[in-house]
């Protein structure tokens, strides 16, 4: 068949740290105004914007009273030609989007694609506090096509992890950060110091950019050291290694073919084209994982990107990884063979924990930064990633002013990915535990006072089935597995009504 050749025409960012009035301030006004944004951007006029026959929005965390938001925006923009989807749960669905977009364009299914996203937490925060939110009271009655991913919110989750906190995201990762500590063989302060270095060059980076929601360069002291500002959350992690999720923040992409570009007069030099795109999930379930710290799917994934745009992970010229905890940089980073002590920015953007983290929605920002960076260095390459859940998902896209060849992000199978994660070790759960059992990894849960408040394991039975439970609440314990490793530690675990508790030797 034909091709068309698929481009990133166009990028628009919004950040507004001032709360709004909830009329004229929920996520579809955002959208609608990161569109406005980008259709400027790419020089389009209104009567061209009108063209777009495809809107894809990111499923909202907070949609109170927006009743289909695709069918919203497209109300809001005049977009009377546009079939209208959501795009389903997860931080990879702007990924996926930009994925079934450039697919439609090169196979000439849509002409012209608007893809958006937005939160407006922190609007909807302030609105609640001063009791005056009362949803955002939007509706459309446009139909919409089936969501891209039929994933809903809860469903990373099974039951015995979901009543032990393992549908937490801010419970999971410092897990999975204990577990990255004990394989590469670190003392807890040492481990603590190396992610204050790390998350403070993001921190830098967000400084410079007038979209991040906190435009501040924190030290790594000021990161790991527990003050009023920056509490402990779960152990080893404090406040300012978390995503930011109360943000008012949207982004949008326009993709349409190269030819329509230069019939819609878009000038060359907007052009940012995908040289290779892969997406894969590891085990679905936490406790199922081959091994904590390590991400098979990524590096699969990493590899497959590279390999349609033909390039190494040398000849990367700009990043933006996946940063919602510390670990999943230093995951990512580590499984595309990146070394710890790599010069290259990690991120373009400033990471979700200081750029900010609007649900669904950040790598849309991180894509919208990466196309304004690459356009200030044609011929240059940038890498993005997606991580959704408990570093569940992930995705890769790599992306350039030159031309692509072949187009072989579009014509890959991406379902290789997937065939080849599947082949690997997966752990059989037990969800009512009982015996002898060894801890593979753990944290410890603050409260918002900054005191511990419960232990929370991961380990095995003799059997090696894999199990969640608790631990005694008994604070020396706590304060043992917070000042010890805990990983390795040997106990009995018993479970009663389908919670299970660790007690150790």
């Amino acid at each position: 068949m034909a091709w068309n050749i698929p481009v990133i025409i166009a990028a628009g960012q919004v950040t507004k740290k001032e709360a709004s009035a909830v009329q004229g301030g929920s996520p579809v006004d955002l959208m609608a105004e990161a569109v406005k944004i980008a259709a400027e951007d790419g020089g389009l006029t209104k009567q061209a914007l009108e063209k777009a026959d495809l809107l894809i929005t990111t499923s909202l965390f907070s949609d109170d009273g927006i009743i289909n938001p695709p069918g919203c925006v497209a109300d809001k923009l005049d977009l009377s030609g546009a079939r209208c989807m959501v795009s389903g749960y997860g931080g990879t669905a702007p990924h996926s989007m930009l994925y079934h977009a450039i697919k439609a364009v090169a196979e000439n299914k849509a002409g012209l694609v608007i893809l958006t996203g937005a939160e407006a937490q922190h609007t909807r925060q302030q609105a609640m506090r001063s009791q005056t939110f009362t949803g955002w009271n939007l509706s459309s009655q446009r139909p919409c096509l089936a969501p891209l991913s039929p994933v809903g919110l809860f469903d990373g989750a099974c039951e015995t992890e979901h009543l032990h906190g393992l549908s937490l995201p801010a419970t999971v990762y410092p897990m999975f950060e204990n577990a990255l500590r004990r394989r590469y063989g670190r003392t807890i302060v040492d481990h603590t110091q190396a992610v204050g270095r790390l998350m403070s060059r993001l921190s830098s980076v967000a400084a410079q950019n007038p979209y991040a929601w906190f435009q501040e360069s924190f030290t790594p002291e000021e990161i790991i050291t527990v003050s009023d500002a920056n509490r402990n959350t779960a152990f080893p992690y404090t406040k300012r290694m978390n995503a930011m999720l109360l943000v008012n923040q949207a982004a949008a992409l326009i993709i349409t073919s190269e030819t329509q570009a230069l019939k819609m007069g878009v000038d060359r030099s907007k052009f940012i084209y995908v040289h290779g795109y892969a997406e894969a999930h590891d085990h679905w379930h936490v406790l199922e994982r081959e091994a904590y710290g390590f991400s098979p799917a990524i590096n699969i994934v990493g590899r497959s990107a590279l390999a349609q745009a033909g390039v190494n992970i040398g000849q990367i010229d700009f990043f933006d990884l996946y940063s919602c905890f510390p670990v999943a940089v230093q995951v990512t980073r580590d499984m595309l063979g990146i070394s710890e002590n790599d010069s290259r920015s990690l991120t373009v953007t400033g990471g979700l924990p200081y750029f900010g983290g609007p649900g669904n929605n950040y790598v849309m920002h991180a894509m919208a930064q990466m196309v304004e960076v690459l356009r200030r260095h044609p011929g240059k390459l940038g890498l993005v990633t997606g991580n959704s859940f408990y570093m569940t998902k992930h995705s890769a896209a790599i992306c350039s002013t030159k031309p692509a060849e072949n187009n072989a992000a579009v014509i890959a199978d991406l379902s290789l990915c997937q065939k080849a994660v599947d082949r690997g070790p997966r752990y059989k759960i037990e969800s009512e535990p009982t015996g002898r059992a060894t801890v593979e990894t753990y944290t410890v849960i603050f409260d918002r006072n900054n005191i511990p408040e419960k232990g929370l394991v991961i380990g095995q039975q003799e059997d090696g089935k894999r199990f969640a439970a608790y631990t005694p609440s008994d604070p020396s314990l706590l304060a043992a597995m917070i000042r010890d490793d805990f990983c390795g530690t040997q106990g009995k675990v018993l479970s009663k009504n389908k919670i299970n508790l660790f007690t150790p030797d």
